[in-house]
């Protein structure tokens, strides 16, 4: 397992291709927001230059929202539509142990005849089943000299303040006509308040984190489930700071 981390590094392509060319791989899985199309076309069909073999397969809304367009103009095997985590494991377990995949839910791809195919959407993830993330596979410490969540209050105290995300749910509550929301037909999800102070807990432990930022697409969208998790931390005991996102009238509700 490698992991190529473009972000915290900022590679530039030059750097990128010559990893490619010197590394050889099975399998490929890389994704992102629609905006970084461009850059993600030429990855994929770069990669398929140097690796015809590598299997490539690519997740999130540059992909998922539009799976027929981005198999025809990219050289990429396989699109996840939705949620990754087990898609995309069943896609690669499907290549590597020669299964079909047009049993894999929530993918697309072209088959041996390069027509398109997408299989039935995947059943939404109950996420409390999920495991926790494993940031150890990230230069966890370099991130953190980066980020800050209050640098207005705390300019003179940026060394202390080492603050990492937190995700409470999945999808969105509302369907805006301007976004392409990614999970438009499955249900908006909160996690277990319980798995979410474990969660804070474990990051407390693990890497001594003080500030947490609750990264939603909008986190406290029901009043009763906000309710539910300030209760559960104040009953945890935890000291910690944080910021949301958050509807300004959530509060205000007559109910």
């Amino acid at each position: 397992f490698t992991l190529l981390d473009t972000d915290i590094n900022e590679f530039d392509d030059a750097y990128v291709e010559n990893f490619i060319k010197e590394n050889e791989f099975d399998f490929v899985l890389l994704g992102s927001i629609v905006t970084h199309y461009k850059w993600i076309k030429w990855f994929v069909n770069m990669t398929k230059g140097h690796q015809p073999n590598t299997k490539i397969v690519v997740g999130n809304s540059v992909a998922g929202s539009i799976p027929k367009l981005f198999l025809e103009k990219t050289k990429a095997d396989i699109v996840v539509c939705g949620e990754g985590e087990i898609s995309a494991y069943e896609a690669v377990d499907a290549i590597r142990l020669d299964k079909k995949l047009e049993d894999v839910p929530g993918i697309a791809f072209r088959d041996v005849k390069k027509e398109f195919v997408e299989t039935p959407a995947r059943k939404a993830a109950k996420i409390d089943t999920l495991p926790l993330i494993d940031w150890d596979i990230f230069d966890v410490e370099r991130y953190l000299s980066y980020g800050t969540l209050f640098p207005e209050q705390n300019k003179s105290k940026k060394e202390s303040e080492r603050a990492m995300p937190i995700v409470t749910a999945r999808g969105c509550a509302f369907k805006c006509s301007f976004c392409h929301y990614v999970f438009w037909n499955d249900p908006y999800r909160n996690r277990d308040p319980k798995s979410i102070v474990k969660e804070i807990k474990q990051l407390q432990e693990k890497y001594d984190i003080k500030y947490f930022n609750f990264w939603d697409d909008l986190t406290f969208a029901s009043a009763r489930q906000a309710d539910k998790l300030c209760d559960e931390i104040i009953k945890s005991g935890l000291k910690i700071k944080w910021v949301a996102s958050i509807r300004v009238d959530i509060f205000s509700r007559a109910n």
